[in-house]
């Protein structure tokens, strides 16, 4: 999967470009917000990045927090380091459920349209270790849930069984791994969970 992200990186944000993704993007944070969430001062980790579509949003409300911006395929991180330029921003070229970071020391992860290429259970189990409790851990996509598994069908065989479950679903198994839901929707044109490790 990771050769299939490098060879579209050149092309990624021709095909996707960034502002179309600002609605979905204020969607999903403001829904954090709508649950008393902030991440100014904090310390957050933006998972499977690719070319930073997340990160002037975040930027934004950080004043001096940190931001840790997380993919495997260089190329897509190649495109992120070039458009934001910020002492913040640490790049982080790895695959994130191998990543060390510090246990307990984050206070939020992000993951926005690339949680369907993690494996679920072990991507909830690592986040929860990464945050302090009471941090959050916020996925989201800007369409619905049959849309982005069809879109994956049809991308080929490098991703086509990286399937966006239900939201439902993935609440039962957040439950496990230590997280109390704050928000789940999953419709026809959104799809969204909001989850606080417990201990807060």
């Amino acid at each position: 999967m990771k050769d299939y992200f490098e060879q579209l990186a050149p092309q990624w944000d021709r095909l996707h470009p960034p502002g179309e993704h600002a609605e979905a993007v204020g969607w999903g944070l403001g829904e954090l917000e709508k649950h008393g969430g902030s991440w100014e001062g904090k310390t957050l980790i933006d998972v499977g990045c690719g070319t930073g579509v997340l990160l002037p949003h975040l930027l934004k409300g950080l004043g001096e927090g940190r931001l840790w911006a997380v993919d495997h395929a260089e190329g897509m991180l190649k495109q992120a380091k070039a458009r934001h330029v910020d002492a913040r921003i640490h790049f982080i070229c790895e695959d994130a459920l191998s990543w060390r970071f510090a246990e307990g020391s984050a206070d939020g992860v992000l993951c926005y349209n690339s949680f369907p290429h993690f494996p679920q259970e072990r991507a909830l189990r690592v986040f929860a270790s990464w945050l302090r409790p009471g941090g959050f851990f916020l996925c989201w996509h800007g369409a619905g849930r049959r849309h982005i598994n069809r879109i994956h069908r049809e991308a080929g065989p490098a991703v086509a069984a990286d399937k966006l479950t239900s939201a439902q679903s993935l609440v039962a198994l957040a439950v496990q791994a230590g997280f109390v839901t704050l928000s789940a929707i999953d419709d026809r044109l959104r799809w969204l969970v909001l989850l606080q490790k417990r201990g807060s």
